[in-house]
């Protein structure tokens, strides 16, 4: 197999690098960051076959509006005439609907289930120690309207052969006996699964470096050579590197890059953000969403992550105080012996998410150039699709026959 070189070193980028080194390549790290911090360090760490729904779904739109009018909402989008940002909501608004959520679903439900049993794999390899649990996944609901949305979800997951069980107050203080929860009740998904995610990049950064992988950080690809359909060299910080096949999987920065070649792809940056409390008084013993405050708890060892908020096509490295207030506001509604001031001298992690318009993301060849692939578009779901991604990248580039069905997933669609 040819020299490779993948263009981004998150959890797509590194997962990709491990399969095609598997594979024989002879694999070269790119990243403009020295791979310490990114989106895929302080995300919620959820492995979740029960995310089977994508992003472009019905209801999301007038949700999505009302939310527009709230300061501390997990959801916004900055009004402004940007032409790609206008494209990505027209595209947004053709796909929520239910003959989109039907097509996806399967896909995103086997996808997921892939990465789950990839992350076993790599929870066996040796230097690997990631704190992989399957503890499932709870979605807390207090209100009548969210609890009929998540019935109908557990149902759908049934139809779909995923485990989903109903729960009421009595259920959920067997399943959480040593934290008081006010809720109306939930849906537990036995099958999700979580883990340490900073930890296990570490982990794999290093088993890369000993199997040979090399990497090129902190610096910026400047330009792009191309002889016909070929790319033939990348430039990074002046220096010509010649090149035999790229991937980019840059996750929101993948949209830039590809303009040097010449590409519109439609990707927004999706602004999350996370606080990480150490040694909590109190903490859920099973990795949580808040349903109506859509928040993320999970969770870590010793430590509780809480994460949540969706700024959609902003670029800003200043932290939202209002939008983290309302995350963090969420946690003592529904856990009472959570205190606001648990937070109050907890730093806040802030990343971006690369959001496809229809909720799927984009893994595919080049259809300008032969030897590119293109991996990005997750959203929220990186660190879940990680290993199946980075496995199927390595079929894209070997020529291998795929293990999944990607027709959704094209750059064209």
């Amino acid at each position: 197999m040819s020299k490779t070189h993948i263009i981004g070193g998150g959890i797509i980028g590194l997962c990709s690098a491990w399969y095609l080194n598997k594979a024989g390549a002879d694999v070269t790290v790119v990243d403009q960051s020295n791979l310490l911090s990114g989106t895929s360090h302080g995300n919620a760490g959820m492995i979740v076959p029960s995310h089977f729904v994508p992003l472009a779904s019905p209801g999301v739109i007038a949700q999505g509006i009302r939310w527009m009018f709230d300061a501390k909402s997990p959801f916004y989008v900055k009004p402004r005439l940007d032409k790609a940002l206008l494209q990505w909501l027209w595209k947004f608004y053709r796909s929520c609907n239910h003959a989109h959520v039907a097509r996806c679903a399967p896909v995103l439900l086997e996808f997921n289930e892939w990465s789950r049993s990839l992350y076993e794999e790599f929870s066996q390899e040796e230097g690997f120690d990631f704190a992989f649990e399957k503890k499932g996944l709870l979605m807390l609901y207090q209100t009548a309207r969210q609890e009929k949305e998540e019935i109908e979800l557990a149902e759908r997951a049934h139809e779909l052969g995923v485990a989903a069980k109903v729960v009421g107050e009595t259920d959920l203080k067997k399943l959480e006996p040593s934290i008081k929860i006010n809720a109306r009740g939930g849906v537990y998904f036995q099958g999700d699964a979580h883990l340490k995610p900073g930890k296990f990049i570490n982990d794999l950064i290093s088993a890369l470096r000993q199997v040979g992988v090399q990497f090129i950080l902190g610096k910026e690809i400047q330009q792009f050579e191309t002889t016909g359909n070929r790319i033939t060299g990348i430039e990074v910080a002046s220096q010509k590197i010649a090149t035999e096949h790229v991937v980019i999987a840059a996750g929101s920065w993948t949209s830039k890059l590809l303009r040097k070649l010449g590409h519109s792809l439609s990707l927004q940056p999706g602004k999350g953000y996370s606080v990480t409390i150490e040694d909590p008084k109190a903490s859920p013993a099973i990795p949580t969403i808040l349903t109506e405050a859509k928040v993320a708890v999970t969770p870590m060892g010793n430590n509780l992550r809480v994460g949540g908020t969706l700024e959609l096509g902003q670029w800003s490295d200043k932290i939202n105080r209002l939008r983290v207030r309302g995350i963090l506001e969420s946690m003592p509604r529904y856990y009472p012996e959570i205190a606001l001031d648990d937070f109050s001298r907890e730093e806040v992690w802030q990343g971006y998410r690369p959001c496809a318009p229809d909720g799927m993301p984009y893994i595919d060849t080049g259809k300008m150039y032969s030897n590119l692939t293109i991996a990005t578009g997750h959203g929220m779901m990186g660190m879940s699709l990680g290993p199946a991604t980075g496995k199927l990248v390595s079929e894209l580039v070997s020529g291998e026959k795929l293990n999944l069905d990607i027709s959704s997933m094209s750059i064209g669609r």
